[in-house]
């Protein structure tokens, strides 16, 4: 069932955005993606273009579809003008443009002004059901049981560490063990970041980090805790507001399946977290409109 569509998409609508979207990665690939990848040896002889395969996984996050399976049966059914390569090589296809989608993603970020505030956050990324958690494999020696402290529950598999404005942009994401610390992750998370402003939440209070970030040239604040001494003075209610926004930024990657996979590969891992975040991006971009 999950290879199994969950809606009907309107046809005209998947073709006019596939085509919209395949003319914006033409133009992105031939700005940011290194030659060396361009000129690839027998790149002119396949079958579908890169920018055909980036823009059909930006489309699998924008119509949340569950599984790649998914989006390879409705894109037969949808676009039959487009000629299709095999399932196991469009899968094997797909773990290659994990990196490709990095440099898309960071090169983006030179066309754009973030602003002066970044928030950090991050979520939990579970591999299985609760009660699988001590008798789960997948991803052994990269992946291990967390907390999660919103559903008070522990967990089996990773945490991503992500920084956003407020307008919704991710500039950077990191993925860990789900046991890390969100401390721990802060400062490469926020690695180069061009917001002086750092925003978290009470679980980053560290004396330490702050003075960390001062270093680096880095304005970092947290909202103290209830019972904390002078809580009330410090907790800016427009900083709490602001920084209550990457929620609304984790809801729609959530939508988009963020918290869900069934890839078994770091490879696919990466490519399917960051064609999630480069299809939400090119929609905070201005309806992803590439003009530059």
């Amino acid at each position: 069932m999950l290879s199994q569509s969950q809606f009907s998409p309107n046809c005209i609508d998947f073709q006019a955005r596939f085509y919209h979207q395949r003319a914006q990665f033409k133009i992105l690939i031939n700005r940011f993606v290194p030659h060396c990848f361009i000129d690839r040896r027998n790149a002119s002889n396949t079958k579908l273009a890169d920018e055909d395969l980036l823009a059909l996984m930006c489309l699998k996050a924008y119509y949340q579809l569950t599984t790649w399976m998914a989006l390879y049966r409705l894109v037969k059914n949808i676009l039959p003008g487009l000629t299709m390569i095999e399932y196991s090589r469009f899968t094997r296809r797909i773990k290659q443009m994990g990196p490709v989608l990095q440099v898309i993603r960071q090169g983006l970020l030179s066309w754009t002004n973030p602003g002066s505030v970044a928030i950090i956050d991050s979520y939990p990324l579970p591999l299985c059901q609760y009660v699988r958690n001590l008798h789960a494999s997948v991803f052994a020696g990269y992946a291990n049981l967390g907390y999660n402290a919103t559903k008070k529950q522990h967990f089996y598999g990773f945490k991503v560490h992500m920084v956003a404005t407020p307008g919704g942009l991710i500039p950077n994401y990191v993925v860990t063990p789900a046991s890390v610390s969100d401390v721990k992750i802060a400062l490469t998370v926020t690695q180069d970041c061009p917001c002086p402003n750092i925003l978290a939440d009470v679980g980053y209070i560290s004396k330490d980090l702050r003075t960390a970030f001062a270093q680096r040239g880095y304005t970092f604040w947290t909202p103290y805790r209830s019972n904390m001494k002078g809580a009330k003075e410090h907790n800016n209610p427009v900083l709490k507001r602001t920084r209550r926004l990457i929620e609304t930024t984790f809801s729609k990657l959530t939508a988009a399946g963020s918290e869900h996979t069934c890839t078994r590969s770091l490879a696919g891992l990466r490519a399917q977290i960051e064609s999630i975040i480069m299809a939400h991006n090119l929609r905070i971009l201005g309806n992803g409109n590439v003009t530059n």
